[in-house]
């Protein structure tokens, strides 16, 4: 560690006597060296205010007679340089430290360290208080973070850096000094964070690999990643980090709420897709960020359209639109060629083909800003869109050269890069395109791809998907064929959460 010579014994023994004689209390003494020496920790800090090596803080833990393996001086050490090298102290470790320190166990951590506790653990460090031991403690024993009586001046405001107050009254120059001191250790905790750039790249990372295998591998692992993804962006956020990664990470968990409402909605649970979107529209409230406000509503539109409310899936469609507009790319595509099938659906062919027209402006032009896989844009994702809209508008020659683009665009990509699930609900137009055309025996040959998907990889719009084609076709012949094939593969498909 790079910082100034370290205080002789003698000078750290010398400022704990003169401190203690003005009644602060170990805390105290230890904030007035870490206001000084802002590289030190808290534990290094309170050691110096005990004026103890690391030898003799084993020795202390040893005389305590716990029962456990003998401390070393190195662990103690070890205890002190951690996160950034050492060895994180265990909750038995902060328990016998706090008593030997006589300080609440809280006080042993910064925030950043506090931070990589799980949730338990910290409700257990906050109730560990050996503050009692130390004789210039007179207060009432308080939570961690609430106002002690303080030895203070009455010119000294309640600032939350009162750690540094001094019994005595303070000259104009001293009080100048003091306030000085404070400020650089408003700006030492301000500068503490528990995030840097590379975890906001690692966690996006994280989320953009489960969006492009979503559909291609069991769904059961991916929706566990997604999870982790979305409790680690909010335990990260119950620590401190400044505002720019604070937003990064309310961006993550938005983006995460967001997919798992999406994957909610392809297994059946469209109670549990509102319920994802509904906590993800507060991330991106708070962060202002339309492209999250679009995919959320696409993602409310998507669960209302196979809930069979198509009133409100167009509702979701223009609200999204509307925000989609403002980022432009391909969430402005998606959002576009969304609003263009539901109005077909609805009824409204001229809204549908206005639609349908600037979706196709909009598709030269498109760039990427959001996760990947289902919420994304790409061009075989747009035309299966347009392909599904040509259906509706009865028109299945456009319906069927789209599709056809669709498909070819997507078998072309390398493995990593298909949208699978695309992919086969495009299969599944170019099926209904040839029942529309009356070619039975093409939408049959069509089909037979659609139905070696495996069990776990058939999300429920699928399947209702089929359930159309299944009710499109006379129940003889060829189409008694397709009807025979989507019924054995309804009889062997399960909720997708293998693996």
């Amino acid at each position: 560690m790079n910082r100034r010579t370290d205080p002789s014994r003698q000078q750290r023994a010398h400022r704990s006597q003169q401190l203690r004689a003005r009644g602060l209390t170990w805390d105290q003494i230890a904030a007035v060296w870490e206001t000084d020496r802002p590289e030190i920790g808290p534990r290094v800090a309170l050691r110096w205010a005990h004026n103890l090596s690391h030898q003799e803080v084993a020795d202390r833990w040893n005389s305590l007679d716990l029962g456990e393996p003998t401390m070393v001086k190195a662990r103690i050490y070890q205890f002190e340089h951690w996160p950034a090298k050492g060895r994180r102290p265990s909750l038995s470790a902060l328990h016998t430290l706090a008593r030997i320190y006589q300080v609440h166990a809280r006080r042993l951590l910064n925030d950043a360290e506090y931070a990589l506790y799980g949730s338990q653990d910290r409700q257990e460090i906050v109730r560990i208080d050996y503050r009692r031991l130390d004789e210039n403690f007179h207060g009432n024993v308080l939570a961690y973070g609430e106002d002690p009586q303080f030895p203070g001046t009455a010119e000294v405001s309640h600032p939350a850096t009162l750690h540094m107050r001094d019994r005595r009254p303070l000259s104009p120059q001293e009080q100048l000094e003091l306030y000085a001191r404070e400020s650089s250790h408003i700006l030492g905790k301000a500068e503490c964070s528990n995030v840097g750039s590379s975890t906001i790249e690692r966690l996006n990372g994280d989320l953009q690999r489960i969006a492009v295998d979503y559909l291609k591998v069991p769904t059961g692992p991916l929706l566990r990643d997604v999870r982790r993804v979305r409790d680690e962006a909010l335990r990260l956020l119950e620590g401190h980090q400044p505002l720019r990664y604070r937003k990064d990470l309310y961006l993550v968990a938005g983006w995460a709420m967001t997919l798992l409402a999406w994957i909610s909605t392809d297994l059946g649970r469209p109670g549990a897709a509102i319920s994802h979107a509904q906590a993800a529209w507060h991330f991106a409230e708070e962060t202002g960020h339309d492209d999250l406000r679009a995919w959320i509503c696409k993602s409310q539109q998507v669960t209302a359209y196979w809930g069979q409310r198509k009133v409100e899936a167009v509702r979701h469609a223009e609200r999204g639109l509307g925000y989609a507009q403002r980022s432009g790319g391909e969430t402005e595509l998606m959002l576009a060629s969304t609003l263009a099938l539901d109005y077909a659906r609805l009824g409204r062919p001229d809204d549908a083909r206005r639609l349908l027209h600037r979706a196709q402006e909009i598709h030269s032009e498109a760039t990427v800003h959001s996760p990947g896989g289902p919420l994304s844009c790409s061009s075989e994702r747009a035309l299966s869109y347009w392909a599904d809209t040509y259906l509706v508008l009865s028109d299945p020659d456009s319906a069927l050269t789209m599709a056809s683009r669709s498909l070819v665009i997507s078998q072309r990509r390398p493995i990593p890069e298909r949208n699978l699930g695309t992919e086969r609900m495009t299969a599944l137009h170019v099926v209904r395109a040839h029942i529309d055309a009356g070619a039975l025996d093409g939408a049959s040959e069509a089909l037979r791809p659609v139905l070696e998907t495996p069990a776990e990889l058939r999300a429920a719009p699928l399947l209702l998907k089929l359930d159309e084609i299944a009710n499109r076709v006379p129940a003889r012949g060829p189409g008694k064929e397709i009807q025979e094939g989507i019924k054995a593969f309804r009889s062997e498909s399960r909720a997708p959460l293998g693996g």
